[in-house]
């Protein structure tokens, strides 16, 4: 099992050379040396809201693709 994982993680990273930089890495960058933003996160949980926005948008993003895909062997209507 150990030699099919390292085969699948050697393919994922020749596969994620090939994607370009992130354009908003100097934009990140420059937020996190906002010198208020521990305290702002302290009230106001944006990386929690981050994660429940990304876990909301994966689930309506699945839901769409099965539902399309259902439509298109006429599974549902």
């Amino acid at each position: 099992m150990s030699v099919v994982l390292k085969v699948f993680n050697s393919l994922l990273s020749m596969a994620l050379a090939f994607l370009p930089d992130s354009p908003f890495r100097g934009f990140v960058d420059s937020i996190a040396d906002i010198p208020y933003l521990g305290y702002l996160n302290y009230f106001i949980p944006v990386g929690d809201f981050i994660s429940l926005l990304s876990v909301w948008t994966a689930a309506i993003s699945l839901y769409y693709v099965v539902s399309a895909v259902l439509r298109t062997i006429n599974a549902i209507d």
